[in-house]
C-alpha cells in the first residue's frame, strides 16, 4: 500500500483596515492525514470531512470607540502550497465576551482567496472562537506538506 501522508497547516493573520479599530487572530490548526484516516482500510479513499477544534483561532476585536462602533470581520486565505481540491471552511462557534454585539458567521463559509464577509459586530469582543473545515482529501492527490494562511480583516462600518 503507498503510504500517504498530508499535513495540513494554516497560519493566522490578522490585518486591520480601520485606523481606529484592531483585531487579532491567534491559534493554529494543523492536521496530518495519514493511512488511519482511510475510510475502510487498504485500497479505499480518505474520509471526506475533517474539523479542527471549535476553539482553532481566537478573534479579538479592541479598540472601538465604544458598543455602538460597528464593524465586520472579512476573511480569506492565501495559499502556500494548495490542491486545487481541497476546500475550506470557518464558522464562529461563540459570541466571545465584551460590550456591544456580534452577529453571523455561525454556518460554516467557504474561504475563498477573495475576502468574503464572516461576520459582524459592535464594540470590542474578546475570545471569539472560530473553527474550521476541510474538504476534497483524496488518495488520488500526491502526499505533501500543504498549507495555507487565513487571513482576517476588521471593516470599520459607519
Amino acid at each position: 500500500m503507498k503510504k500517504i501522508f498530508y499535513s495540513i497547516i494554516f497560519i493566522l493573520l490578522a490585518f486591520t483596515k480601520a485606523e481606529a479599530i484592531d483585531i487579532t487572530a491567534t491559534g493554529s490548526w494543523s492536521r496530518t492525514i495519514d493511512a488511519s484516516d482511510l475510510a475502510s482500510g487498504a485500497g479505499s479513499d480518505l474520509v471526506g470531512i475533517y474539523e479542527s477544534a471549535v476553539n482553532a483561532t481566537v478573534l479579538t476585536v479592541l479598540n472601538t470607540t465604544g458598543n455602538s462602533d460597528n464593524w465586520r470581520i472579512d476573511v480569506r486565505r492565501s495559499d502556500s502550497t494548495w490542491h486545487g481540491n481541497f476546500n475550506i471552511y470557518i464558522q464562529r462557534t461563540s459570541d466571545g465576551t465584551g460590550g456591544g454585539s456580534i452577529s453571523g458567521g455561525l454556518s460554516y463559509i467557504a474561504i475563498g482567496t477573495t475576502d468574503s464577509q464572516f461576520f459582524s459586530g459592535a464594540g470590542d469582543r474578546s475570545s471569539v472562537n472560530l473553527q474550521y473545515k476541510l474538504t476534497g482529501m483524496s488518495v488520488s492527490i500526491p502526499p505533501n506538506t500543504y498549507s495555507t494562511t487565513v487571513v482576517f480583516t476588521v471593516v470599520d462600518v459607519i
